[in-house]
């Protein structure tokens, strides 16, 4: 009717737990999409079917429901990783793998948003949320690796394989290359070449690199690597692993 005042938009009334998960789900969304800082509480409210006072009752601002963000998409991540049986470590390692790179295909452009790197502008909680994110990775795999307390040289193996794993992944979701099941492979043996090399630096990472031995199906992509580099150390350094590897007659095993 002339002159009548425009209605206006309705709301669903929620939970407020509910409420608040349907706003985290829709910044995720849009973070995903476009830079953070091109994303208002405007349009996540918007998008979450809400109002912006509604919005700022669960997030200050901007930053805080970023945070929140990051932290949704890390710990859906974590979960997916986490619940992998750990025997043998390459089926492990290998499911892990097959997950993180299912999980990189269904965020795409949010992963690189929120935990490869592409925020380096996101507030400092932000950034701290996707590094624990790779410290519980690293955590899973020195877990698989049977290892309670990984020394300086594993810890750096570890995250240099996981940091190329992440810049890979974030190549691979741009260019398609290589194809999957290579991807996969190539990770795999990735880790178990990094691991043989340092085995020459570390006596504890070449027990376990030997324990590998014994446990990896030689015909796995990643214990037929492990057992490949390790042929080719150098005596000095095969010798150091060798002590490994050899039982003194009447010993366990």
């Amino acid at each position: 009717m002339p002159g009548a005042e425009p209605r206006r938009p309705s709301f669903r009334r929620l939970p407020s737990d509910r409420r608040r998960e349907e706003i985290i789900s829709a910044a995720v969304a849009l973070f995903g999409r476009r830079p953070a800082a091109e994303v208002s509480m405007d349009d996540v409210a918007a998008a979450a079917g809400t109002s912006r006072s509604s919005v700022y009752r669960y997030f200050d601002g901007e930053g805080e429901l970023y945070e929140a963000a990051v932290q949704r998409v890390g710990a859906e991540l974590v979960a997916r990783l986490d619940g992998v049986a750990e025997r043998p470590p390459s089926v492990g390692l290998t499911e892990r793998l097959r997950l993180y790179l299912d999980f990189l295909e269904e965020y795409s452009g949010g992963y690189v948003q929120f935990l490869g790197g592409g925020a380096a502008r996101a507030p400092d909680a932000a950034l701290a949320a996707a590094r624990h994110v790779r410290d519980r990775i690293a955590a899973m795999t020195y877990r698989v690796m049977e290892v309670d307390e990984p020394g300086p040289v594993l810890r750096t193996t570890v995250q240099a394989w996981i940091a190329g794993v992440e810049w890979t992944g974030i190549r691979w979701l741009r260019t398609g290359e290589p194809d999957r099941p290579t991807l996969e492979a190539l990770l795999s043996t990735q880790l178990a070449v990094m691991l043989a090399g340092a085995a020459t630096q570390d006596a504890g990472i070449a027990e376990r690199v030997a324990w590998l031995m014994e446990v990896e199906p030689p015909d796995s992509a990643f214990g037929a690597m492990v057992r490949t580099v390790t042929g080719s150390f150098d005596r000095r350094a095969l010798a150091g692993l060798a002590k490994f590897l050899v039982f003194e007659e009447g010993a366990p095993g």
